[in-house]
This record gives C-alpha cells, structure tokens and sequence, in this order.
C-alpha cells in the first residue's frame, strides 16, 4: 500500500496535537495557589501520595500544606480566611453551623467505612469484654456504661450511639459519654478503668490489644456500613473564584486516592514509606492496619446519604443541632463530578 506523503505528515500531525492536549489544556489553566488544612494521619495518605509525586504541580496547583494537631483546629482557620479547603468529620458544630449559614460547601469525599477497609475500630476495656461484650453490634451491653469519645456529635458517638439504638436503648440517657480527649486518653482511660468501651482508629486499637488495655471486638463499619467519616470542605469565596482550581484539586485527590485504596490492599511498600515519613507512624504498624487505612470512592463522591442519617442522629436522637440542614445546604459536588469526568477523558497523572 502506497502512503501519501501529505497524508503522513497530516496524520504525524494530528497524533502530536492529541498527545500535547493534556499539556496544552494544563497550560491554558493558570497556576492557582490553594492552601490545604491537613491532620498528619494515615488517612491523609491521598495528599502525602499526590505531594511525593507531585501531582498537584502537573495541574498547575500551587499547593500550601497547613498542618493541624486535630481537625477542629482547621475549620475555624477555614472559616477566618487562613485556609481554601480542609476535612471536616460530620459533626454536631458542623451541621449547626450550616443551619445558620455557612461560608463554605462539602466537595469531595474525605474516607468511608467500606467493611473490610474502614478504620474505626471497637475497643472494650478488659472488664467489658470479660463481661461478655464481644461485638460491635451487641448494643445493649452497652446500657449504663461510659463511652469515650472525641466530641458530642462526632462520627465515635454516632456509631457506638447506633448500636445502642439498634438494640432499643436511648444513645441520650441509656449511656454514659465521657467527652473531650484525644485518642490515646481513651486508651489510657480503659486501662484505668474509667471508660468501658471507645470506637478507636486503626493501628492504635492494635497498641490497645497489645498492650493489654483493652480488646477489639469489632470494626465500625459492622455497626453502619459505608458510613462516611469525613468530607473535604472548601470556603465558599473560594469555590466561586476558583472553580477551575476546585476541580483540579479534586482531580489530583481523587486520583491519588485511587492509588491510595491499592497500595492499602496490596501493602505497597512505596506508599507506606510515604505515609511514614508524612505522620511518623513506623512503617510496620501502617502495614499491619492495611487494607484498613480508610477507604475512598472511585469517583470522589461521598455517601450523602450517609451524612444524612448523621444530621439525623445528631439533631433528633441527641438534640444537639437547632435548625434544618438539607443536602443542598451542605454539598456542592460539581468539582467532584467533573474532576471524575475529566479523568476519564485527559489523565495527566499517567
């Protein structure tokens, strides 16, 4: 078959202008500056992947890492103008908040408890589970005991409060909440005998177990499956002015958590190098907690739903939120769905 010179050199062409799409689309898409709220923990292993292989630089991103002790810290920066975006847990602050207006919007998934990936764990105190506490669901031996948790109306009070509710108990009155401490008190809580049970994260339910404080009886996502632990939120000012910049970010995120979920299942020794250097944690307790480091949708979107039932719980079995909340008040997740979009047709991370 004889090749026409003209066509060859059309074809040459045209092949040149499709591979250089991608560039040429990042090019048109100016470099944005975005400063991100972060808390040092496994789950926040999408960012530590995308920062180490330098995603964000190949959207034109100019990404600024604010580190924070706890997520609560974030949010009141988020709100003072100090930060673009950051993850929030579904919490009684939070819903009350957008009930009275918030200058922010829910974007993008921020980990689920998927069964078999989720990283909340339920931790009994010896004489709790001595006592015959062996399950995560059997809720009605938790009637009259002391609960220890992060915050009222945060994701431990909701799913330990489910169990109790599954079981006919009032989660308000049937149980005794010991509030305000981070994760490593409740353990240290248990093993003075002043808390019986506590929903704890993987790998610090494993030092729990091995250090004799208290023993696993299950994972959280037994009591609700697929419930949403978190969301990426961004300020609203920004979301306006910078939407091109929202969808790239979701790009990189969701993308990167992609990676994220296989490198939990396959314990890729490159990634938990990552995660170690970024949280500190030893390398051996990140592998051992795999594939339960927290899991993450393919196309970015959270579990709506989900959060739903958590303003639910929130507002009407514990009385904490005051006002409606509606999903239209929380999420906009059009950065979400064109980042997905977007993905399928010009990956410029492969």
């Amino acid at each position: 078959m004889k090749i026409n010179r003209r066509c060859l050199l059309r074809g040459t062409a045209a092949l040149s202008f499709v591979a250089s799409a991608p560039a040429i689309a990042r090019a048109q898409e100016k470099s944005t500056k975005i400063r991100i709220g972060l808390v040092p923990l496994i789950s926040s292993g999408p960012i530590f992947i995308a920062e180490a292989r330098k995603f964000f630089e190949r959207v034109n991103l100019d990404a600024e890492l604010k580190y924070f002790a706890d997520g609560a810290l974030a949010m009141p920066a988020l709100v003072a103008g100090e930060l673009d975006l950051t993850a929030t847990t579904l919490n009684a602050g939070l819903f009350n908040t957008v009930a009275k207006g918030a200058p922010f919007k829910l974007i993008l998934d921020r980990g689920s408890e998927k069964p078999g990936h989720g990283s909340m764990t339920i931790v009994a105190s010896n004489d709790m589970y001595e006592q015959g506490y062996r399950s995560a669901n059997d809720g009605v031996k938790l009637k009259g005991k002391t609960i220890a948790i992060q915050a009222p109306g945060s994701i431990d009070q909701y799913l330990l409060g489910r169990a109790a509710e599954k079981a006919g108990l009032n989660p308000k009155t049937d149980l005794n909440w010991s509030t305000g401490m981070p994760y490593p008190d409740m353990i240290k809580l248990m093993g003075a005998g002043r808390a019986d049970a506590a929903n704890i994260p993987v790998p610090l339910a494993f030092l729990a177990e091995k250090n004799n404080v208290g023993k696993i009886v299950g994972p959280g996502s037994d009591i609700e499956p697929d419930a949403q632990l978190a969301c990426w939120v961004m300020s609203s000012s920004y979301l306006q002015a910078n939407k091109s910049a929202a969808v790239r970010f979701a790009m990189v995120h969701t993308y990167a958590a992609r990676l994220f979920n296989k490198a939990a299942s396959e314990k890729d020794p490159d990634v938990v190098k990552i995660i170690s250097d970024a949280t500190k944690v030893p390398a051996p307790l990140i592998t051992a907690a795999a594939p339960r480091w927290t899991w993450y949708t393919d196309d970015g979107l959270p579990n709506v739903e989900s959060v739903m039932a958590q303003f639910k719980f929130v507002s009407q079995s514990m009385n904490m939120v005051s006002g409606t909340v509606t999903p239209d008040m929380l999420f906009d997740l059009t950065a979400a769905k064109e980042a997905t979009e977007r993905l399928k047709t010009a990956n410029p991370f492969t």
